[in-house]
C-alpha cells in the first residue's frame, strides 16, 4: 500500500481529542484495564537491569495492538483487553519491534550527544566532582548553560518523537518497514505542526 502525508486544519488539534473519546466510551473497562497491566507491567520490567532498553524496544508493540483495537472499533466492534498483546502476532511483530529497536538507538544516539554538549559546555569532570561531593554553592553561575542544553535537549528529542508518533499505527495499517515508518511520522508531523502544537496546549492544559 502505498502512503501519502497531507497537511490537516488547526482544528484537527482539537478534533483529535474529541474523536478519541468514542473510542475509549464503547469499552472503557477494556482501555482501563489494559492500561493499568500495561503501567504494572512497564514498572516491573523498568527496575531490571537493561529494562528501559527493553521497554523502549516493545514499547511500538504494545500501541500497535491498541491501534488494532482501535480499527476493530472503527469497524463496528470495540477495543478488547486481549488487543494489547495483538501486536505481538505476525504480520506485525517483527517490524514493529524493529521500529522499537531504531527508536532506542535514534535516544541513545540524543542522549549521548547531549551528554557531550552538557560535558563540554559545564566544563568537563570538575563540575560533576562538584557536583558528587556537593561543593557547587551558586548554581546560578551555571543557570544560562543549564537553560541553553535544556533547549538543545528539547531540540534534539522533538525529532525522535516525531518519527515515532505514527509509525507503529503506519505499519499495522499498511507494508511499511520501520524506517520507512518513521520517515513517514516525522513528515506527517512536520506538516501538521500547527494541529499538533493545539493538540498538546489542550493535553498538557488538562
Amino acid at each position: 500500500m502505498s502512503l501519502y502525508v497531507q497537511s490537516t486544519s488547526f482544528g484537527r488539534g482539537y478534533a483529535w481529542i474529541a474523536e478519541a473519546w468514542p473510542y475509549f466510551a464503547r469499552n472503557p473497562l477494556g482501555w482501563i484495564g489494559a492500561m493499568v497491566v500495561f503501567f504494572i507491567l512497564s514498572m516491573v520490567v523498568g527496575i531490571i537491569p537493561l529494562g528501559g532498553i527493553v521497554l523502549n524496544i516493545f514499547y511500538p508493540v504494545v500501541v500497535g495492538g491498541f491501534m488494532l483495537g482501535c480499527i476493530a472499533h472503527k469497524e463496528g466492534g470495540s477495543f478488547e483487553f486481549q488487543h494489547m498483546f495483538a501486536g505481538f502476532k505476525e504480520p506485525y511483530f517483527k517490524r514493529l519491534a524493529m521500529l522499537g529497536l531504531f527508536y532506542t538507538l535514534l535516544t541513545f544516539a540524543a542522549i549521548i550527544l547531549l551528554g557531550v554538549l552538557a560535558f563540554v559546555m559545564l566544563g568537563g569532570f570538575e563540575f560533576f566532582q562538584e557536583i558528587e561531593q556537593a561543593q557547587i554553592e551558586d548554581v546560578s553561575a551555571y543557570a544560562t548553560d543549564i537553560m541553553l542544553l535544556t533547549l538543545i535537549g528539547a531540540t534534539l528529542f522533538t525529532p525522535c518523537i516525531m518519527a515515532i508518533w505514527f509509525a507503529p499505527t503506519i505499519i499495522i495499517s499498511s507494508e511499511e518497514m520501520a524506517l520507512s515508518a518513521m520517515l513517514l511520522s516525522f513528515n506527517a508531523c512536520l506538516k501538521n505542526i500547527l494541529p499538533f502544537a493545539l493538540y498538546g496546549i489542550l493535553f498538557l492544559s488538562w
